[in-house]
């Protein structure tokens, strides 16, 4: 019987064994649902074509995920790429931040941007909802431009029940001189926010980068391992597979609320309740391989206007060539939807009318598609509702008095990059050698010589 049990071999659950073993900690086991290794950092191949689920692009702000990556693939086998995103709107395409980049658009647009900010509320009152944070520091006209449709469209979701804690260092925020630098001047403000650059291999996918991982992993890696039931009681796992196994400690990246619907000691029940109060979308990631060279100089672009299907188009072939059949094209394309209330049948419609309107977007036709796949995102991206806000950490603490450690973008149940994935398994492995075996032999400075740099 292992100590530790990781449910999840994506990078959340990789990290976590990855720094479990840099500390001389070994007594553990990682069970992963899939055939093999990754989570939603996979890479499919397809007619010559390479295609991740959507875009995973490794934004670096901290020196120790800096290292880890060196140390890992060595940052010589990274691209890094400058960033060059834009928005679509109006008939108009204007450089990522849409706040800051409002040249070329219509001039009653500007106007009532400008006048939005201007007039925005002054009240010094944390606002409760994203609809309300968007009005007090953007104002009405970039909220109504931008910032209402296009999360609408990200999250489906209604954006007056959204709490704008997600926000953080997502969203640039901007001023005045700002706003009309960016009205007056074409693109003064291109290199802006958290995403300004970003590190890509430079062959086989996002998923090469797993695989150099999870070989630094000297633990068996168990593929498909689908978990039925989750015994809290007895700290038994019984998976799909009918094989059992035991724990001490249990750390999961599972979905949350597919973790807690797990839970089958009676005890639990309460918490298994609580499974229906957690709420993210889906996504549908449509990609098209084309026999056109390559299209546009943009590595992605946002689509707020409710009269697309998809929020968002992204362009492989600028990402790397590596992707891509020499002398072809390729992109990916992303809608959401509501689970509870569509079922993705229902979708299919939009999802063909999406493709259609990503080919006239390009100028392409059905005759230039080499190649077609779509990959599905069951749980994308994560809704900050009030239920979450008052109850989340309390709901965590929870499990972690049960010795079950529920953590990374899905089962801590955030919105999050693959950095902080990283930092999750970091801190994951840290809570087992500090919190859970404290007495133990193990060699911990590693650990505490990381999150001191950080800090």
């Amino acid at each position: 019987m292992p100590e530790v049990v990781i449910l999840g071999a994506g990078l959340t659950g990789l990290s976590t064994a990855y720094h479990l073993e840099q500390n001389n900690f070994f007594d553990f086991a990682i069970y992963e649902k899939e055939s093999r290794a990754g989570g939603l950092m996979r890479s499919e191949h397809c007619n010559g074509f390479a295609f991740d689920y959507t875009g995973h692009y490794l934004h670096v702000n901290d020196q120790g995920f800096n290292n880890f990556l060196n140390e890992v693939y060595g940052l010589d086998s990274f691209d890094k790429v400058q960033r060059n995103s834009a928005i679509y709107t109006h008939r108009t395409t204007v450089v990522y931040p849409f706040q800051m980049n409002l040249y070329g658009l219509p001039s009653d647009v500007i106007y009532e941007c400008l006048q939005g900010y201007l007039m925005r509320p002054r009240s010094r009152v944390q606002p409760k909802t994203f609809y309300a944070w968007v009005l007090k520091y953007f104002g009405k006209g970039l909220g109504k431009h931008f910032f209402f449709p296009y999360n609408s469209k990200l999250l489906a979701y209604p954006i007056k029940k959204i709490h704008p804690n997600w926000t953080g260092r997502f969203v640039p925020q901007t001023s005045l001189h700002d706003i009309l630098k960016g009205a007056l001047e074409p693109n003064p403000h291109r290199h802006v926010g958290y995403n300004t650059w970003f590190y890509y291999p430079r062959q086989g996918g996002i998923e090469s980068f797993i695989k150099k991982l999870a070989a630094k992993v000297a633990a068996p890696i168990h593929t498909g391992y689908e978990v039925v039931a989750i015994d809290s009681n007895k700290k038994i796992i019984t998976f799909s597979n009918g094989k059992t196994v035991s724990y001490y400690t249990l750390i999961t990246t599972m979905p949350l609320d597919h973790m807690l619907k797990m839970l089958v000691h009676p005890s639990d029940e309460s918490l298994r309740h609580v499974a229906q109060n957690l709420w993210c979308n889906s996504v549908i990631n449509f990609n098209l391989g084309f026999s056109t060279g390559a299209i546009g100089p943009y590595h992605w672009i946002y689509f707020p206007e409710k009269c697309y299907h998809f929020y968002r188009l992204g362009f492989w072939h600028n990402i790397s060539s590596s992707l891509v059949v020499p002398g072809c094209s390729s992109i990916y394309g992303e809608l959401s939807y509501q689970p509870r209330w569509h079922s993705r049948t229902s979708m299919q419609k939009k999802v063909d009318a999406a493709i259609g309107q990503t080919l006239a977007y390009l100028g392409l036709t059905s005759s230039d598609i080499k190649t077609a796949l779509t990959l599905e995102i069951p749980h994308g991206y994560v809704v900050y509702d009030a239920w979450r806000e008052k109850n989340l950490s309390r709901l965590l603490i929870a499990l972690q008095g049960m010795h079950i450690y529920s953590t990374g973008r899905f089962g801590a149940w955030k919105y999050s990059s693959m950095q902080e994935a990283y930092s999750d398994g970091k801190d994951a492995a840290r809570a087992v050698l500090v919190k859970c075996y404290p007495k133990s032999n193990v060699h911990q400075a590693k650990v505490f010589k990381t999150t001191a740099q950080q800090v």
